[in-house]
This record gives structure tokens, C-alpha cells and sequence, in this order.
């Protein structure tokens, strides 16, 4: 199984909308930091998506279009 050890995000704009949704939708709460174990998990289930989506994908077609 083919396997990359590469980012699948972006980690500088995950930082950024990370902290900005904390600061609108936690009144009181102004964390200023993101720590690389939340970008290394994030970065994990976005794989882990991926991966199942295409496991669930029907066998038809050239296009890979069903997220769920």
C-alpha cells in the first residue's frame, strides 16, 4: 500500500482559522498557539478521509467525486 509521509494541509492556515473559530465561538477563550500534536492529528484524519472515501467509492467512472 502506497504510503506518503508528506502534509496533506496546509498548516499555516490551519493554525490561522483554528485560532480565529476559538476566538469567535468560545466567548472568554483567547488561545494565541496551536500545538503541532493538534496540525499532526488534523493532518491524520484528513488522510484517514481520504482514505476511506476511496475504500467506499463505487468502481466506476475516472473521477473520484463521493465524500461520503
Amino acid at each position: 500500500m502506497p504510503s506518503s509521509n508528506g502534509s496533506l494541509i496546509n498548516k499555516a492556515q490551519c493554525k490561522k482559522f483554528a485560532l480565529r473559530w476559538a476566538k469567535e465561538s468560545r466567548t472568554g477563550w483567547k488561545p494565541d498557539r496551536v500545538s503541532k500534536q493538534f496540525i499532526d492529528d488534523l493532518d491524520t484524519k484528513v488522510r484517514l478521509l481520504i482514505q476511506s472515501a476511496i475504500k467506499r467509492h463505487p468502481t466506476i467512472g475516472k473521477t473520484i467525486k463521493d465524500l461520503t
